[in-house]
């Protein structure tokens, strides 16, 4: 009703914003079609009509006909590009601010164009996004030792020396709790012989989890490429819940940043693919109890499942599922 009631007084005429490639001038104009919509704007922007092409600031979709240009709100963002030109939407704006924070030098000039943009913008969803990449502006992601960076260890024992050393013991903790939960569970629920089995499994566990330093390669940036789940830089990115290839969402983060994105990570998880406590677990005390005489329990897909990135996804806590999964693992599974 009010955009019925806008449109009878103004005749038809909606507002917009247009701006070109560069973002060296926004303008606001009326028009009550798209005809007239692309001459107001090209005059604006002194580009000939004969040249433009439009597309939406928010993620570069075409513009090019009077019904699509209706649908639209009004104070939309419209980007108008000469031939020859690309617009990618905002978010490529987004992808150039993190290429240059790699270029510590530009530091304060990318900081202040960032605010520019936020300043010049009313969209709630960029000015979120850019206002975090203006805080990672701040934060210093390439020192490593205790004394370079104090304020990042506050809190922690005076033992850690490197950050690398701090987020590889969290990372064998999370794989020295794993260890902890499945013992609790099969000490539990497992009787007679069938924990007796176990429990020598669970030794052999033990002895492999000990050679592979706990895992803590995960977490460290300075481990070798393939074992470790960031770059070199510490960046992590989330793998998506445990139903899809990918997080769609593109969740990232860098606990070697600061120490509020460190105590962040905190809120990352790995996530077991198929379930420890649900379905592994409780299917591997079932082998136990069916298994033949002539068969054994094979400890290392058991390892496998409860410790290593085959089975594990590094997931964000908005991508984290806890409902029930559909079940796949047989007891049968387990022997050989």
């Amino acid at each position: 009703m009010l955009s019925r009631l806008i449109a009878l007084f103004t005749g038809g005429m909606k507002a917009y914003k247009v701006q070109d490639l560069k973002r060296t001038a926004r303008y606001g104009i009326t028009a009550k079609n798209f005809k007239e919509f692309l001459k107001k704007g090209a005059e604006k922007l002194k580009i000939p009509e004969d040249e433009v092409t439009i597309v939406l600031e928010d993620d570069g979709t075409l513009v090019d006909s009077d019904a699509f240009l209706k649908t639209l709100p009004t104070q939309t963002v419209f980007v108008f590009l000469r031939n020859g030109e690309q617009w990618k939407g905002a978010g490529a704006l987004i992808h150039d601010a993190l290429q240059k924070l790699l270029n510590c030098t530009r530091k304060n000039q990318l900081a202040e164009q960032i605010r520019e943009f936020m300043e010049d913008d009313d969209s709630p969803s960029k000015i979120h996004v850019m206002s975090s990449y203006l805080e990672m502006l701040g934060t210093d992601i390439k020192s490593e030792q205790r004394y370079e960076n104090e304020e990042w260890f506050e809190g922690i024992n005076k033992k850690y020396k490197t950050k690398s050393d701090l987020m590889k013991n969290s990372a064998q903790t999370r794989i020295r709790s794993y260890y902890t939960t499945a013992k609790d569970q099969i000490e539990k629920e497992a009787k007679g012989h069938t924990k007796e089995v176990l429990l020598d499994l669970l030794q052999e566990l033990t002895e492999k989890l000990k050679a592979n330093d706990f895992h803590g390669h995960y977490f460290d940036r300075t481990a070798k490429a393939g074992k470790r789940l960031c770059d070199r830089e510490g960046w992590f990115r989330c793998q998506g819940a445990f139903d899809v290839n990918k997080c769609e969402l593109l969740h990232t983060i860098n606990p070697y940043a600061s120490r509020g994105y460190r105590q962040l990570f905190g809120l990352w998880n790995l996530d077991h693919i198929i379930e420890k406590s649900r379905e592994v677990i409780p299917t591997l005390i079932e082998a136990a109890k069916q298994k033949p005489k002539d068969k054994h329990i094979d400890w290392k897909y058991v390892y496998k499942l409860l410790f290593t990135a085959s089975n594990l996804k590094l997931v964000q806590i908005a991508c984290h599922k806890k409902s029930a999964r559909e079940g796949t693992l047989k007891w049968q599974d387990f022997c050989q």
